[in-house]
């Protein structure tokens, strides 16, 4: 009897890893949804302090599970929808497998 282990059964991890985090992500970003249409008079430039506390406090979130849906207003007058992952250097990376520069950034919603 040593020797002999129950049997298991097994799904694909991959599968069932996906079908939760997919449940999660659209349920959290369901209560917060970002508004597309943002006036010019309430975008004003953050300086770097100010937008990596922005940064910080999007990630450390309740709603923030594995991503975040955020709106990321650039210097050059963009304005960009991204799936934010993380915050690494000066730079937030993007679930596209995008690295962005603070520094290019004027205000993150």
């Amino acid at each position: 009897m040593k020797g002999k282990l129950p049997k298991i059964n097994k799904q694909k991890l991959k599968e069932l890893k996906t079908k939760v985090q997919n449940d999660y992500y659209y349920r959290a970003s369901s209560e917060n949804k970002i508004n597309d249409s943002i006036n010019e008079e309430e975008i004003k430039e953050l300086d770097r302090s100010e937008l990596i506390k922005k940064i910080n406090n999007i990630l450390n979130s309740r709603e923030f599970i594995y991503q975040a849906d955020v709106n990321i207003i650039y210097k050059n007058g963009k304005n960009i929808n991204k799936k934010v992952i993380g915050f690494i250097d000066d730079y937030i990376l993007t679930k596209e497998g995008d690295k962005i520069s603070i520094n290019d950034i004027k205000n993150i919603k």
